[in-house]
């Protein structure tokens, strides 16, 4: 294979949901595509969110944003601090989103917009941004074309095919086709969300407007929706129906609030100072209200969790309330939701679901939406991305039995895609690279720490403090703190006593770091002989 004209190498996104982050690298073009988190799984304990490592690859020029959700935009600030003076490109809704970001992190940084019908001009090649359909407005996979217009690859991780919906434009077929209908070798990386549902169709945003309408009318009670809040064109819906039926809508919860008011200030949404109220401007209880309650996965901040535990300051849940679930369960939030729906038939609330109603579509394409743009873009090579490990091979299988002119790759994070001048291709394994976590003031936690984190979560802790005489030969005084262990320890404090004097009496005190390691197996021993397990212990010697 001759040298390669162009590499492509995906950071984070491909073997997981999120992190979405790819590099682009030519002879004299560096450049990355969206700049994502991933969302942490339970058992990491509380961190923030994980990012991949970008320690290892070239240094970009440029960043192009395909849209505004956090798994493509949410890891920005950490890219700009990695890479200073890299140019952002993004639309004028994932800027907006992105400015508001960065005012909390960075002083105010360049974001230059880009319109669909725009061409972004680099040394070896051309991007032209593709309008698709999504569960954002404004989402656009990228077509990149080498200045001989022989080799092109359309990047399209993040879409649906709505000719539908009432609020943009379908997916631009024709602008695609005209674009790539000349080039040798077409090669589309593409996404894999879906591949597994059961429904071959993603319906149109336009279909979930006549279950909220007869939902909506059906009560003259509160109505409590959850949804993604990103989701402009459902929150417009909403909207509308609250009009129609004479009502309030209060966004509740930061998310929520913030993603409507962005796209409010970019005129985007209809009848918004009519219809949207804010929560202070209403009494919880009035029931002409319809409250869109932001964190519909059950986060644990999230405001859907604190609402339906009875925890929110502003609105409780009441038998009369009709609640409805505008939203899918992100795979593995599933139990956190359910625990939540719970919590509300306890109460006795009328609680409707997308598996009851059709009040939720999803954002990304089903097997046939995938083979109409397999018609009509032609690739000659195609190349699974956006989804879990098991999901690009599911992608591959597909390919294989109902698309099989086109030649299939299977690639993942720190993989590389050579392209050479003559139009051959080659996939070559990279060393992987574990993703960084992040916690706190964006700060990068060492994953060690999370083995310790799970220590002191599971097994609670023990703080001994020891005040040794001046000659250091005996113990004036001790004191036992325990975290996170059975009110048993604190009733057994004096047991646990006597057995430190028995064997203060058995050491010596010459070698403080010998005695303190010895003290500390003791204790835990000790411990265990109650618990059946040991506890993190600490020993600390004055």
């Amino acid at each position: 294979m001759k040298k390669p004209f162009l590499k492509i190498k995906p950071v984070g996104g491909i073997g997981q949901i999120g992190s979405n982050m790819t590099l682009i690298q030519s002879q004299n073009d560096t450049i990355l595509i969206d700049a994502g988190i991933l969302f942490p799984y339970e058992d990491f304990f509380d961190i923030n969110y994980l990012i991949p490592d970008l320690s290892t690859i070239a240094i970009p020029t440029h960043l192009i944003i395909t849209h505004g959700h956090e798994d493509h935009i949410g890891a920005i600030s950490h890219v700009i601090e990695q890479f200073p003076g890299i140019k952002v490109l993004a639309s004028p809704f994932a800027a907006a989103l992105i400015r508001k970001k960065l005012e909390f992190n960075l002083s105010p940084y360049p974001i230059s917009e880009y319109r669909p019908f725009d061409q972004l001009s680099f040394k070896d090649f051309t991007i032209d941004p593709i309008h698709v359909n999504h569960s954002i407005p404004q989402t656009v996979g990228l077509l990149l074309r080498d200045h001989k217009l022989e080799l092109g690859f359309f990047f399209v991780s993040d879409f649906k095919i709505d000719f539908k919906t009432p609020y943009e434009a379908p997916f631009d077929f024709d602008r695609l086709i005209k674009l790539s209908s000349m080039l040798k070798r077409r090669i589309l990386l593409v996404d894999s969300t879906n591949i597994t549902s059961s429904q071959v169709q993603t319906p149109s945003e336009i279909d979930v407007i006549p279950a909220l309408d007869k939902l909506i009318s059906s009560t003259n009670d509160r109505i409590y929706i959850t949804c993604f809040s990103s989701n402009i064109h459902r929150l417009q819906s909403i909207i509308s129906l609250a009009k129609k039926y004479s009502r309030k809508v209060i966004p509740h919860g930061r998310s929520m609030i913030s993603y409507l008011n962005t796209a409010n200030e970019l005129g985007m949404v209809a009848d918004f100072d009519s219809v949207v109220k804010m929560a202070e401007s209403v009494t919880p209880s009035q029931n002409n209200i319809i409250v869109l309650l932001s964190g519909c996965q059950g986060d644990f901040r999230g405001t859907f969790r604190r609402f339906c535990m009875g925890e929110d300051s502003t609105f409780r849940p009441k038998v009369a309330d009709l609640i409805l679930l505008s939203s899918k369960a992100i795979p593995g939030n599933e139990k956190k939701i359910s625990a939540l729906l719970n919590k509300l038939a306890e109460i006795g609330a009328r609680v409707v679901t997308a598996q009851e109603e059709m009040i939720h579509v999803s954002g990304h394409p089903g097997r046939d939406d995938l083979l109409l743009l397999y018609n009509k873009f032609q690739p000659t090579d195609i190349l699974p991305i956006h989804g879990e490990s098991s999901f690009i091979r599911k992608h591959i299988e597909f390919i294989k039995s109902h698309f099989p002119q086109a030649v299939s790759h299977f690639f993942l994070n720190f993989d590389e895609l050579h392209v050479s001048e003559d139009l051959k291709l080659k996939v070559i394994q990279g060393d992987k690279k574990d993703p960084l976590i992040i916690h706190g003031k964006q700060l990068v936690l060492e994953r060690e720490r999370i083995s310790e984190r799970r220590k002191l979560a599971c097994n609670g802790t023990i703080f001994l403090t020891l005040k040794l005489s001046k000659n250091l030969k005996d113990v004036e005084t001790f004191k036992l703190t325990v975290q996170g262990l059975p009110n048993i320890i604190s009733q057994n404090e004096e047991k646990f006593r006597r057995f430190l004097e028995n064997y203060f009496v058995q050491i010596s005190f010459k070698d403080l770091n010998k005695t303190t390691e010895e003290l500390r197996i003791a204790v835990r021993k000790y411990f265990d002989q109650i618990l059946g397990y040991k506890p993190q212990t600490f020993i600390h010697i004055l």
